[in-house]
């Protein structure tokens, strides 16, 4: 029997994308995925009266992936600029997934902020989760958690 690979995800998002966010992590069924198990945080499960950014410093650095809630406001954020994406990025880091929240042009318009290197997840015919509905967006959540379970799996081998 093959056991259980355990990792957890720390999400980064701006907090304008909140509702896309909300929406889409509710889709992702994490808990469903057969092999992995897997354990999210994000800074709205912050405790009232936490000093908020030892405890994002904490987490990012205790974290095995961060998943990476793309979108213009994401990259136009100053804090996930200067402090979570070198903690997922720099040198010697594999820990970035990126997901195309909102759509954000990959034709060079915009500061990708080191993630142009990266393979950025997006749904069929290269939508943003946001561009999707009805199937197309179960499919976008669906085929997303296939390949998050897929990188832990391939990390872990």
């Amino acid at each position: 029997m093959v056991g259980v690979v355990a990792a957890s995800l720390f999400v980064s998002w701006a907090h304008a994308d909140r509702a896309a966010k909300e929406t889409l992590l509710a889709g992702l069924a994490l808990d469903a995925l057969s092999g992995v198990r897997l354990t999210r945080w994000e800074d709205s499960d912050l405790l009232l009266g936490a000093d908020w950014n030892k405890e994002i410093l904490a987490r990012l650095a205790d974290c095995d992936y961060g998943l990476l809630l793309v979108s213009p406001r994401f990259l136009a954020s100053g804090y996930i600029r200067d402090t979570e994406l070198p903690r997922l990025l720099g040198p010697g880091r594999g820990k970035a997934m990126p997901v195309m929240l909102k759509e954000v042009p990959l034709d060079g318009s915009f500061d990708l902020r080191g993630l142009a290197a990266r393979q950025i997840f997006t749904g069929a015919g290269g939508r943003a989760f946001t561009q999707t509905a009805g199937p197309n967006r179960e499919r976008f959540v669906v085929d997303l958690a296939g390949q998050i379970r897929r990188r832990v799996l391939a990390d872990a081998a």
